[in-house]
């Protein structure tokens, strides 16, 4: 009810997503952040693939993967101030500019192992500075009372981004020109993307006279957004829930070559077993905002989270409900004979829609929420922050659980990070206590 209260606005706004077409400057980020991550998803998996073809070795692969990461965890903390202090779309078009630049020097100068390392920390350091710049612009471009839906929206140009580049352009270009046509194309996403954000117009990272951004040194600006999330404790715990879930993702994809073993079926069966999560995916996104009106970002985000640790849960016990399923002759065991899938990968495949609705959820609701809570100001350091969260929580665990998969069930790997997860979660939770959530929504 308090919530509520502080959220009347958004209450009563509709939850669809059309009249956020006709919006010219959002459409235009949405143009952007398709060309930039279908050249980002594209560029990763593709380097993914030269790294495996030239070496054939985890390490190199670890190494790779490593590159991609670390940058988050460095570079992460001013990119966010850059956000705060310097106006977003010179930052987004800087950094859709230098990506375009380094996909050049990819094809010029790729053909070292070594030399390819260097460029992907450097790729992957320039593209740290775009996401807090992009999200941060979202309030300024909609109403508040739209940041939901617009949110959605994002999510699923994402979603889309991420097929158009890892299922279509770097199979499609890997398997028959090689990489260095591949560096071509996504250097012309990238230049498409910086186009569309000229676009946007200007975006002030703050209002006419603030100047709180510019206080200080980067550091101190930083612990200024980590102050706040640390006194708001909607927003901190939806930080630590979307962290939670988005590095469970990773987590789990590092994972999959071990549990094609439970789940009965070849390693080519994966993407269709859980190509169906992209259906939960897509509902969450149709839903959240009607959803969000009717409870609220905090409750959505609550739910999300909770029905996604259940479905984790559930898949760490998939060979159980099969035989339970089967047991009482269930439809999925007619789906099973059907699809010439064992059961278990059946019953994975059911299970992987709610498990992609769950995370649309907490996703897009948490997103909202940093939107409509945080200052206009201080948005880009509060991404940022995310991002850098992301970043340290990934690190460890993608080196531990692959590791950790071969020496004992991948079943008992989700279930110790179903257990991490709940955890961490119940950590945050006391880190605060029953405080009030009563600091004022932002409006832009």
């Amino acid at each position: 009810m308090e919530e509520q209260l502080l959220r009347p606005s958004l209450a009563m706004a509709p939850a669809a997503t059309d009249s956020l077409l006709e919006n010219r400057r959002f459409v235009s980020l949405c143009v952007a952040r398709l060309f930039s991550s279908s050249a980002q998803h594209a560029m990763y998996y593709g380097l993914l693939i030269v790294v495996v073809e030239r070496t054939g070795s985890s390490i190199h692969s670890g190494i790779l993967i490593f590159s991609f990461l670390l940058p988050g965890a460095l570079v992460g903390l001013y990119s966010g101030v850059a956000a705060d202090r310097w106006p977003r779309q010179t930052v987004m078009f800087l950094s859709q500019s230098l990506r375009a630049l380094t996909c050049v020097a990819f094809f010029l100068w790729g053909d070292s192992l070594w030399r390819l390392y260097t460029l992907t920390l450097g790729f992957s350091a320039i593209a740290q500075f775009n996401l807090p710049a992009e999200s941060a612009s979202v309030p300024s471009l909609v109403g508040s009372g739209r940041l939901t839906a617009a949110n959605a929206l994002m999510n699923l140009t994402s979603l889309i981004a991420q097929g158009v580049g890892m299922l279509f352009l770097a199979p499609v270009f890997m398997k028959t020109v090689g990489a260095k046509p591949l560096f071509v194309a996504t250097s012309l996403l990238f230049v498409g993307a910086a186009v569309a954000v000229l676009f946007l117009g200007h975006l002030a990272p703050r209002p006419a006279g603030q100047r709180a951004a510019e206080q200080g040194t980067f550091t101190e600006q930083f612990q200024q957004a980590w102050r706040f999330l640390m006194a708001d404790t909607a927003v901190y715990n939806a930080l630590v829930q979307l962290t939670l879930v988005t590095t469970t993702v990773l987590v789990l994809a590092v994972l999959i070559p071990h549990y094609v073993d439970i789940l009965g079926t070849r390693v080519d069966n994966v993407a269709f077993v859980f190509a169906p999560a992209g259906l939960g995916l897509l509902l969450g996104l149709r839903l959240v905002p009607w959803l969000d009106a009717h409870i609220g970002s905090t409750r959505v985000v609550t739910i999300g989270f909770v029905f996604f640790v259940a479905c984790l849960a559930a898949l760490g016990f998939v060979e159980e409900l099969a035989d339970l399923f089967e047991a009482q002759g269930s439809y999925l065991a007619d789906i099973w004979e059907w699809s010439g899938l064992s059961l278990n990968a059946t019953v994975a495949m059911a299970l992987s829609i709610p498990l992609g609705f769950a995370f649309s959820l907490v996703s897009v609701a948490a997103r909202a929420l940093l939107n409509e809570r945080a200052p206009v100001d201080m948005q880009g350091r509060i991404f940022a922050a995310q991002m850098v969260l992301g970043s340290v929580a990934s690190i460890i665990p993608l080196f531990i659980v692959g590791g950790l998969a071969e020496l004992v069930s991948a079943r008992i790997v989700i279930i110790l990070v179903v257990i991490a997860v709940v955890a961490a979660a119940i950590c945050s939770r006391l880190r605060f206590g029953p405080q009030a959530e009563t600091l004022p929504r932002t409006v832009s």
